[in-house]
């Protein structure tokens, strides 16, 4: 497991932010390819770090991969990506907080969890992701994939009790483990969920304190 122990440095929110993107890049860069992350990161921080991880997935390394949601609709995550210039062509969204917020729509590129964010989300994620190509829509090859970003652990314990997220996170895991290039992020605020800090860093490969300043 490892700890980012030294910030980025600069002396603007652009250098601090382009400092944590090389941070990252580098990180990613070494072998073995596929691993499990936990990012700490604070609550009001975690939009800002979603965003510049998938940046770096989609665009800056080329990576495919799944963006699951349970903080913000997958809207607000496209026009975010789109303002950053950030091509989509790769991503699979799973939306567990569409339904909730009464915004649902058609999108091949859009998984809805229709029950809410329940153990059935690994369905979604492992089962019935699609990735649109012409007019027909195909399975995704999930050995393809580079990475699952799952954007909130916080929220998802507003959704369903500890235990169930637990469950749910151990199960992500061990999907991911199967396959050779797959890296796992998982998003989480320590210092509001100590418990579950404690079991999701016993259960990923490396983990990295990400500092406030930092984005």
């Amino acid at each position: 497991m490892t700890h980012a122990s030294e910030g980025p440095r600069g002396d603007g929110d652009s250098q601090k932010q382009d400092a944590l993107g090389f941070l990252l890049e580098r990180e990613f860069a070494r072998p073995p390819a596929k691993a499990l992350y936990l990012f700490n990161c604070r609550f009001t921080k975690m939009m800002k770090l979603n965003m510049l991880l998938l940046h770096l997935c989609l665009s800056k390394r080329k990576e495919n991969g799944i963006y699951v949601s349970v903080d913000h609709p997958h809207s607000y995550t496209h026009m975010a990506l789109k303002k950053m210039n950030t091509p989509e062509k790769g991503i699979i969204y799973v939306d567990a907080i569409s339904k909730l917020a009464g915004t649902m729509g058609e999108d091949s590129q859009v998984r809805f969890v229709t029950g809410g964010l329940t153990i059935p989300i690994l369905d979604d994620l492992f089962s019935r992701a699609y990735q649109p190509e012409g007019s027909q829509m195909h399975f995704v090859r999930l050995e393809d994939l580079g990475f699952i970003l799952f954007d909130n652990v916080n929220v998802a314990m507003q959704y369903a009790s500890p235990d169930k997220v637990k469950k749910l996170m151990a199960g992500l895991v061990e999907q991911v483990k199967k396959y050779t290039t797959m890296k796992l992020f998982l998003i989480l605020d320590p210092k509001t969920q100590p418990d579950m800090h404690q079991f999701l860093r016993a259960a990923c490969e490396r983990e990295m304190d990400i500092e406030d300043e930092w984005l």
